[in-house]
Protein backbone atom coordinates (compact mmCIF):
# COMPACT_ATOMS: atom_id res chain seq x y z
CA UNK A 1 0.00 0.00 0.00
CA UNK A 2 1.43 3.36 -1.01
CA UNK A 3 2.00 6.21 1.42
CA UNK A 4 -0.54 8.34 -0.46
CA UNK A 5 -3.25 5.70 -0.07
CA UNK A 6 -2.39 5.24 3.60
CA UNK A 7 -2.79 8.98 4.15
CA UNK A 8 -6.19 9.04 2.45
CA UNK A 9 -7.50 5.96 4.24
CA UNK A 10 -6.07 7.20 7.53
CA UNK A 11 -7.84 10.54 7.13
CA UNK A 12 -11.18 8.86 6.35
CA UNK A 13 -10.74 6.46 9.28
CA UNK A 14 -9.92 9.19 11.80
CA UNK A 15 -12.83 11.37 10.72
CA UNK A 16 -15.19 8.37 10.78
CA UNK A 17 -14.16 7.52 14.34
CA UNK A 18 -14.53 11.13 15.45
CA UNK A 19 -17.98 11.31 13.81
CA UNK A 20 -19.10 8.22 15.73
CA UNK A 21 -17.71 9.50 19.04
CA UNK A 22 -18.66 13.19 18.86
CA UNK A 23 -21.38 13.18 16.20
CA UNK A 24 -21.17 14.18 12.52
CA UNK A 25 -22.34 17.76 13.06
CA UNK A 26 -19.73 18.48 15.73
CA UNK A 27 -16.95 17.05 13.55
CA UNK A 28 -18.23 18.91 10.49
CA UNK A 29 -18.33 22.20 12.39
CA UNK A 30 -14.84 21.54 13.76
CA UNK A 31 -13.45 21.00 10.27
CA UNK A 32 -15.22 24.11 8.98
CA UNK A 33 -13.86 26.19 11.86
CA UNK A 34 -10.32 24.99 11.15
CA UNK A 35 -10.70 25.86 7.46
CA UNK A 36 -11.99 29.30 8.41
CA UNK A 37 -8.96 29.98 10.63
CA UNK A 38 -6.56 28.87 7.89
CA UNK A 39 -8.30 31.02 5.28
CA UNK A 40 -8.47 34.13 7.46
CA UNK A 41 -4.86 33.76 8.58
CA UNK A 42 -3.59 33.38 5.02
CA UNK A 43 -5.75 36.34 4.06
CA UNK A 44 -2.92 38.51 5.42
CA UNK A 45 -1.01 37.46 2.32
CA UNK A 46 -3.19 40.01 0.52
CA UNK A 47 -1.39 42.77 2.40
CA UNK A 48 2.00 41.34 1.44
CA UNK A 49 0.81 40.92 -2.15
CA UNK A 50 -0.30 44.54 -2.26
CA UNK A 51 3.10 45.74 -1.01
CA UNK A 52 5.03 43.54 -3.45
CA UNK A 53 2.86 44.61 -6.38
CA UNK A 54 3.16 48.31 -5.53
CA UNK A 55 6.95 48.00 -5.20
CA UNK A 56 7.10 46.18 -8.54
CA UNK A 57 5.00 48.82 -10.32
CA UNK A 58 6.77 51.83 -8.84
CA UNK A 59 10.20 50.32 -9.47
CA UNK A 60 9.40 49.82 -13.14
CA UNK A 61 7.89 53.29 -13.48
CA UNK A 62 10.89 54.91 -11.78
CA UNK A 63 13.34 52.80 -13.76
CA UNK A 64 15.22 51.50 -10.73
CA UNK A 65 18.26 49.45 -11.80
CA UNK A 66 17.24 46.26 -9.97
CA UNK A 67 15.96 42.88 -11.14
CA UNK A 68 12.22 42.53 -10.58
CA UNK A 69 11.87 38.94 -11.76
CA UNK A 70 11.66 37.50 -8.25
CA UNK A 71 9.13 40.12 -7.20
CA UNK A 72 6.95 39.33 -10.21
CA UNK A 73 7.12 35.60 -9.50
CA UNK A 74 6.48 36.23 -5.81
CA UNK A 75 3.22 37.88 -6.84
CA UNK A 76 1.83 34.69 -8.35
CA UNK A 77 3.25 32.69 -5.43
CA UNK A 78 1.15 34.85 -3.11
CA UNK A 79 -1.87 34.60 -5.42
CA UNK A 80 -1.55 30.80 -5.31
CA UNK A 81 -1.22 30.79 -1.52
CA UNK A 82 -4.36 32.90 -1.08
CA UNK A 83 -6.34 30.88 -3.62
CA UNK A 84 -5.24 27.55 -2.13
CA UNK A 85 -6.01 28.52 1.46
CA UNK A 86 -9.52 29.72 0.62
CA UNK A 87 -10.74 26.94 -1.71
CA UNK A 88 -11.88 24.61 1.05
CA UNK A 89 -13.42 27.25 3.29
CA UNK A 90 -15.36 28.72 0.37
CA UNK A 91 -17.14 25.43 -0.22
CA UNK A 92 -18.22 25.14 3.42
CA UNK A 93 -19.95 28.54 3.18
CA UNK A 94 -21.43 27.84 -0.27
CA UNK A 95 -19.32 30.52 -1.96
CA UNK A 96 -18.30 28.42 -4.97
CA UNK A 97 -20.11 29.12 -8.27
CA UNK A 98 -23.16 26.93 -8.83
CA UNK A 99 -25.50 26.31 -11.75
CA UNK A 100 -28.91 26.24 -10.07
CA UNK A 101 -31.18 26.53 -13.11
CA UNK A 102 -32.63 23.06 -12.58
CA UNK A 103 -32.78 23.14 -8.78
CA UNK A 104 -33.93 26.70 -8.15
CA UNK A 105 -37.53 25.62 -7.51
CA UNK A 106 -36.70 22.23 -5.98
CA UNK A 107 -37.32 21.49 -2.33
CA UNK A 108 -34.47 21.71 0.12
CA UNK A 109 -34.50 17.95 0.59
CA UNK A 110 -34.23 17.40 -3.16
CA UNK A 111 -31.24 19.74 -3.29
CA UNK A 112 -29.70 17.81 -0.40
CA UNK A 113 -30.07 14.54 -2.30
CA UNK A 114 -28.52 16.13 -5.39
CA UNK A 115 -25.66 17.43 -3.25
CA UNK A 116 -25.09 13.94 -1.83
CA UNK A 117 -25.01 12.36 -5.29
CA UNK A 118 -22.66 15.03 -6.60
CA UNK A 119 -20.32 14.64 -3.65
CA UNK A 120 -20.13 10.84 -3.84
CA UNK A 121 -19.98 10.46 -7.62
CA UNK A 122 -17.94 13.49 -8.66
CA UNK A 123 -16.40 15.76 -6.02
CA UNK A 124 -15.03 13.20 -3.57
CA UNK A 125 -13.50 10.78 -6.14
CA UNK A 126 -11.97 13.62 -8.18
CA UNK A 127 -10.41 15.40 -5.21
CA UNK A 128 -9.23 12.13 -3.65
CA UNK A 129 -7.43 11.19 -6.88
CA UNK A 130 -5.92 14.67 -7.10
CA UNK A 131 -4.71 14.42 -3.49
CA UNK A 132 -3.25 10.98 -4.22
CA UNK A 133 -1.17 12.07 -7.21
CA UNK A 134 -0.49 15.54 -5.81
CA UNK A 135 1.93 14.21 -3.19
CA UNK A 136 4.19 12.68 -5.85
CA UNK A 137 3.80 15.89 -7.87
CA UNK A 138 5.39 17.81 -5.01
CA UNK A 139 7.94 15.09 -4.21
CA UNK A 140 9.31 15.01 -7.75
CA UNK A 141 9.69 18.79 -7.70
CA UNK A 142 11.52 18.58 -4.36
CA UNK A 143 13.70 15.68 -5.50
CA UNK A 144 15.21 17.69 -8.37
CA UNK A 145 14.97 20.99 -6.45
CA UNK A 146 12.92 22.51 -9.25
CA UNK A 147 13.28 26.24 -9.64
CA UNK A 148 12.13 29.03 -11.88
CA UNK A 149 12.64 28.92 -15.65
CA UNK A 150 14.46 32.20 -15.16
CA UNK A 151 17.98 32.04 -13.74
CA UNK A 152 17.15 34.94 -11.42
CA UNK A 153 13.65 33.77 -10.54
CA UNK A 154 12.26 32.19 -7.36
CA UNK A 155 14.05 28.96 -6.33
CA UNK A 156 12.54 25.85 -4.68
CA UNK A 157 9.32 25.70 -6.68
CA UNK A 158 8.30 22.61 -4.71
CA UNK A 159 7.30 24.98 -1.89
CA UNK A 160 4.51 26.67 -3.84
CA UNK A 161 3.50 23.36 -5.40
CA UNK A 162 3.24 21.96 -1.88
CA UNK A 163 1.06 24.89 -0.83
CA UNK A 164 -1.24 24.28 -3.78
CA UNK A 165 -1.58 20.56 -3.06
CA UNK A 166 -2.16 21.37 0.62
CA UNK A 167 -5.04 23.53 -0.61
CA UNK A 168 -6.45 20.53 -2.50
CA UNK A 169 -6.32 18.52 0.74
CA UNK A 170 -8.23 21.35 2.43
CA UNK A 171 -10.89 21.01 -0.27
CA UNK A 172 -11.07 17.30 0.56
CA UNK A 173 -11.69 18.21 4.21
CA UNK A 174 -14.36 20.69 3.14
CA UNK A 175 -16.11 18.04 1.05
CA UNK A 176 -16.07 15.64 4.01
CA UNK A 177 -17.42 18.41 6.25
CA UNK A 178 -20.37 19.09 3.95
CA UNK A 179 -20.90 15.36 3.35
CA UNK A 180 -21.24 14.76 7.11
CA UNK A 181 -23.93 17.42 7.31
CA UNK A 182 -25.80 16.06 4.29
CA UNK A 183 -25.76 12.53 5.71
CA UNK A 184 -26.88 13.76 9.14
CA UNK A 185 -29.73 15.73 7.54
CA UNK A 186 -30.94 13.00 5.17
CA UNK A 187 -30.39 9.90 7.27
CA UNK A 188 -29.88 11.05 10.84
CA UNK A 189 -33.03 13.13 11.25
CA UNK A 190 -31.02 16.23 12.07
CA UNK A 191 -33.03 19.38 11.24
CA UNK A 192 -31.32 21.89 8.98
CA UNK A 193 -31.57 24.52 11.73
CA UNK A 194 -28.93 22.46 13.54
CA UNK A 195 -27.07 21.07 10.54
CA UNK A 196 -26.84 24.53 8.95
CA UNK A 197 -26.44 22.91 5.56
CA UNK A 198 -25.61 25.63 3.02
CA UNK A 199 -26.48 24.35 -0.43
CA UNK A 200 -28.24 25.71 -3.46
CA UNK A 201 -28.77 29.38 -4.17
CA UNK A 202 -27.22 31.74 -1.65
CA UNK A 203 -26.54 35.42 -1.22
CA UNK A 204 -23.41 36.33 0.68
CA UNK A 205 -23.03 39.59 2.52
CA UNK A 206 -19.98 41.56 1.47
Amino acid sequence: MTVELQMLLGLFFIISVLAVVFGPIAVSNGIAKMLEKIAFTCGWCLVILMCVTCFDVFSRKLGLPISLTRFQELEWWLHTTIFSSWMGYNYTINAHPRVDSFTENASFQSRAWLELIGLLLFALPYIAITCYFGIDFVYQSWRVDEGSESAIGMPHRWIIKGIYIAGIWLVLLAIISVLLKVVAYLFGGVPNERANLQIGKSELEV
